[in-house]
């Protein structure tokens, strides 16, 4: 991910040139040398439908204005313990998967072959992810907090989620009118052209761990999620959020728990230096270079939920870009003006009996939701009755 390798790019560059935490003013000389260690995040999935996926790229100097340098070229082979060899496939630059299915009961190691050596991971043992993952919510003043509960066990202590969510909302005014240009007049708005309602989605980077082993029965209750502030668009309609949970052994999540903190706190002479930060792959040649990364395995438990505008009480949404959004009227005298060359779109008529020729009308921006969302909700998306109050 773009800030998991601005983060690294970071603790690299620090750890170079800050050996010694010092209690007097220190201002190190920050160079552009560019080492080009490689950075290998992924998750192999075992036992089940989902998709394997590695990510292989190279640190960047950290004036550079690129979020990363991606490995195009690699050749990476997964390798079980006691039976099969899968190449995984490229997807996107620097993004390998595989859509095999890979056995739960056996080790496995991940091979990755660059123009600058051959790269191998420890075996790595998957970790069976307990498959009890609730989700829930509460409303507190000012925000609405999800969180996620589960119970570990003594061979799934660690945990790490991510999430993605999707959220429908509305523009302020609709588009029942539109303005023909041959005609010279206002026209209703065909029955399947008319957009009211878009979707949005956002996939999370955030770094969310828990250790079972802390709580008594080792159960994880309520553990936050996301926290949704007062206003927000996104639970001004309907709103949709995907948790996944996965196990994790010790290493992995010491080393995302490294990454966290450096997150939370990057930059600081004090963060953990890369020597802090474990690792489990490393160049089969030359062990002493330095790489950077995890991977695991085990089977990721998905999880989806729902809210409701109607589940939450006193609910306000406000949208940033329909702020401004405004109406004016506008006669049929100026009709060339408003609306092509201002671009207004007619809104509500303003009728003298049967006859309507004149219009509030706002900006297309603010009639259109199309202009910052998808017109087609997800695929997975499970509509409600809007009518019920």
């Amino acid at each position: 991910m773009n800030k998991h390798q601005l983060i690294l790019s970071v603790i690299i560059i620090s750890g170079l040139l800050a050996s010694v935490a010092c209690r007097e003013l220190y201002e190190p000389e920050i160079t552009d040398i560019d080492h080009q260690f490689l950075v290998v995040e992924g998750f192999l999935e075992v036992g089940g439908n989902n998709t394997s996926e590695i990510k292989v790229s190279r640190t960047m100097p950290i004036y550079f204005n690129e979020p990363n340098r991606p490995e195009v070229n690699a050749t990476v082979r997964i390798e079980g313990s006691s039976s099969g060899s899968w190449v995984m496939r490229p997807s996107q630059p620097g993004t390998y998967i595989l859509d095999d299915f890979l056995p739960e009961n056996q080790r496995y190691q991940v091979r990755i072959q660059t123009n600058r050596g051959e790269y191998l991971s420890e075996e790595i043992t998957p970790i069976a992810t307990p498959e009890d993952l609730e989700l829930g919510f509460t409303s507190r003043p000012g925000y609405v907090s999800i969180y996620a509960s589960t119970t570990g066990n003594e061979s799934a202590k660690y945990f790490i989620w991510e999430f993605k969510e999707d959220w429908e909302f509305r523009s302020p005014f609709q588009n029942y009118y539109f303005f023909d240009i041959a005609s010279n007049s206002v026209m209703t708005t065909p029955f399947n052209q008319i957009v009211e309602r878009c979707y949005l989605n956002y996939e999370s980077s955030n770094i969310i761990l828990e250790s079972s082993e802390r709580f008594q029965n080792q159960r994880i209750s309520r553990r936050e999620i996301q926290r949704i502030d007062t206003l927000s668009e996104k639970l001004g309609e309907r709103y949709s959020i995907l948790v996944k949970q996965r196990g994790l052994d010790r290493g992995a999540f010491e080393f995302w728990d490294a990454m966290r903190k450096n997150s939370d706190e990057i930059g600081g002479i004090f963060s953990p230096m890369p020597s802090i930060i474990g690792t489990n792959i490393r160049n089969v040649s030359n062990p002493n270079e330095p790489v950077i990364g995890y991977i695991s395995a085990g089977k990721t438990v998905e999880k989806r939920m729902y809210i409701d505008k109607r589940d939450l009480s006193g609910w306000a949404t406000r949208i940033e870009d329909y702020r401004f959004c405004s109406l004016d009227t506008v006669t049929p005298m100026d009709y060339q003006d408003m609306y092509v060359i201002a671009g207004l779109v007619p809104v509500i008529p303003i009728c003298e009996g049967a006859v309507c020729v004149t219009y509030l009308a706002a900006p297309a921006s603010c009639t259109d939701c199309r202009q910052r969302g998808n017109q087609f909700p997800p695929d997975f998306w499970e509509p409600y009755d809007h009518t019920t109050p």
